[in-house]
């Protein structure tokens, strides 16, 4: 649609995508098949998105193209971005994951999966993965050691 959008040369828009205004899609992202990029920016290049994804508004999906061996990002097929979420370098989405409003994910993201006790982190070597199917809403998490006092998180002033 017309009205404040911008997709650069090199990159690459698949048959059947809907792209609201006002929206970024910069060079070197690829963006499959069926997906709504609705309001979404594409922060830098390299990025992927999959099949059939939903991108909600105020949205951003960074890639990278410098420096050389930084890790893309990478969102699988049917995942649902919800409104003001980010999704930053060192990031793969795996397929039909779905992000809840406002969740921020970047490389240095630690993301703690409830149901299977686990912390999923990106290493030096391997991005941060979120696993196929999951759910992930934004949340803090209460700080257990010194100095915090009182249960304060990281979102709370002291």
């Amino acid at each position: 649609m017309p009205g404040g959008s911008s997709i650069r040369d090199g990159c690459y828009i698949g048959k059947g995508v809907t792209c609201m205004p006002p929206m970024y899609i910069n060079a070197g992202s690829y963006v499959d098949d069926g997906t709504n990029d609705r309001f979404a920016r594409a922060g830098r290049q390299l990025r992927t998105v999959g099949r059939n994804c939903h991108i909600s508004a105020a949205s951003q999906i960074g890639g990278v193209l410098e420096p050389v061996g930084a890790m893309p990002v990478i969102v699988e097929d049917e995942v649902l971005v919800g409104g003001n979420c980010g999704i930053y370098e060192g990031v793969i989405v795996k397929r039909r994951a779905v992000l809840g409003t406002g969740t921020i994910l970047n490389g240095s993201t630690p993301v703690y999966d409830l149901v299977r006790n686990t912390v999923y982190r990106a290493t030096a070597e391997q991005p941060l993965v979120i696993p196929e199917e999951a759910v992930i809403v934004a949340g803090s998490r209460a700080i257990t050691s010194s100095p915090a006092r009182n249960g304060a998180s990281p979102s709370t002033p002291p």
